[in-house]
């Protein structure tokens, strides 16, 4: 047994013997690694290593959680936390941590990314890939992020487990004027993967598209969003399937399980898999992940739930526990039967949309909400991009946009940014019809 496992356990050992009924301790070193860029050269380099233990105690049905750096004040931190407990209220939903011992799958961590270095030949990469695509004179600037996790976890009622987890991304923004731009990401799970011209590709070809942008008007359009912004929105619908979500009415999908929400071509998962950014053998009360299918060819089929949750709508945890609310960890749309270039070849008149940020909720539970498209706005006539625009707004219904959608592309892309596209997804492009867009100005 690792000395960091044994370190975890002793947290576990220490917070029972405080006295309370049921403890998770997930111990994760992280080695991080980060470029920051911008006017098309590198600004920063940073490098930082860190030991964290997030802790979870439950005590007569109420739950506290803290976090422990550096192995640091344990036994003054557990202490505190136990007397929390103590005058907290009890949560009559809390049904306990899972219990057992499980078998996990072997991690697929690239450990390459433990000590990569010459990150700034990737962030070049990307640069002149955007260059070739919109010219010399382009602005670029973004972030490339690596992370290696080693993860050790103990739970006092059985389960205890040991991951690894990698991640590269690199989120590139390009303008070739001052209200032209365009956005791409790469990301990955390993270095063999990851490829940085292709997001330096698309932003310099979005920004050289989005040249001499006019007003758009408002109006009902039939919309392609690209992976990048369509991500954005299974950003809204994997948390809204959180059992969570459903028991504090902050969900399109209350009541609706069996039910059609979507058209039949419509499939999406929560699937920690190995290319995933958010990979993972266990969720943090130490159950396997899998892959679990919520939208089945346009039916709900289920919400994601840890052990509390699966109590309390008398079912089984999904394996999507964080330390206090069931979370998804990687939003898949299934792909269609269509490319690309197919689907803007078919459209006579719409939008094609390629980023979005400032998403917000007038009401989550109808699913009332309002987004700002960015960078590549463009009109699209018989197949054709023949405009970039500016100065739109999504006003539309996160129900409605899920009922409407209308088509797939064969292409998915694996995306991920820290504004919106949260959690990472692999998402096509998506044809939606009868969209709702207003003055952003």
């Amino acid at each position: 047994m690792s000395d960091l496992l044994v370190r975890t356990e002793e947290i576990v050992k220490k917070a029972k013997g405080l006295g309370a009924d049921e403890v998770i301790a997930e111990t994760t070193l992280g080695r991080y690694r980060q470029v920051r860029f911008s006017n098309n050269e590198v600004d920063t380099t940073l490098a930082w290593n860190q030991y964290v233990t997030d802790v979870a105690l439950a005590w007569k049905k109420r739950l506290v959680v803290t976090r422990i750096n550096n192995f640091q004040k344990i036994e003054a931190t557990l202490r505190k936390l136990f007397e929390l407990a103590k005058v907290s209220k009890a949560n009559p939903m809390f049904g306990g941590f899972a219990k057992g011992r499980f078998s996990y799958a072997r991690s697929k961590a690239d450990k390459r990314l433990r000590e990569v270095k010459n990150l700034t030949d990737y962030v070049f990469d990307a640069v002149e890939a955007a260059r070739k695509q919109a010219g010399s004179k382009i602005d670029s600037g973004g972030i490339l992020f690596t992370k290696f996790e080693d993860v050790y976890l103990v739970s006092s009622e059985g389960p205890a487990g040991v991951d690894a987890r990698s991640a590269v991304e690199l989120s590139i923004r390009a303008f070739s004027q001052r209200e032209a731009s365009g956005h791409g990401v790469e990301c990955s799970s390993t270095l063999k993967d990851f490829e940085p011209a292709r997001a330096g590709t698309k932003a310099g070809e979005i920004a050289r598209l989005a040249r001499n942008p006019k007003a758009g008007d408002e109006g009902v359009y039939d919309v392609i969003f690209d992976p990048l912004i369509f991500g954005s929105l299974l950003g809204i619908w994997a948390p809204m399937v959180s059992a969570f979500s459903i028991m504090t009415q902050t969900s399109i999908f209350i009541n609706k399980l069996s039910r059609k929400v979507a058209p039949e071509i419509v499939t999406i998962k929560d699937n920690p898999a190995a290319y995933s950014l958010n990979s993972r053998v266990f969720d943090e009360e130490g159950v396997p992940t899998k892959e679990n299918v919520f939208i089945d060819h346009g039916v709900l089929r289920t919400y994601l739930h840890n052990t509390s949750t699966a109590k309390a709508f008398k079912t089984k945890t999904t394996g999507n526990a964080g330390l206090v609310v069931p979370t998804p960890w990687n939003a898949e749309m299934d792909s269609g039967d269509r490319s690309k270039d197919e689907l803007l070849e078919d459209m006579k008149r719409g939008l094609y949309l390629t980023n979005t940020w400032y998403t917000r909720y007038q009401n989550s539970a109808k699913g009332d909400f309002s987004t700002i498209p960015r960078d590549g706005i463009f009109l699209v006539q018989n197949g054709e991009i023949r405009q970039s625009l500016k100065d739109l707004r999504i006003s539309d219904n996160a129900q409605s946009l899920l009922s409407n959608i209308a088509a797939a592309s064969k292409e998915r892309q694996h995306v991920h940014w820290w504004e919106e596209a949260e959690p990472p997804s692999l998402s096509p492009y998506v044809l939606i019809t009868g969209v709702h867009l207003t003055k952003s100005k």
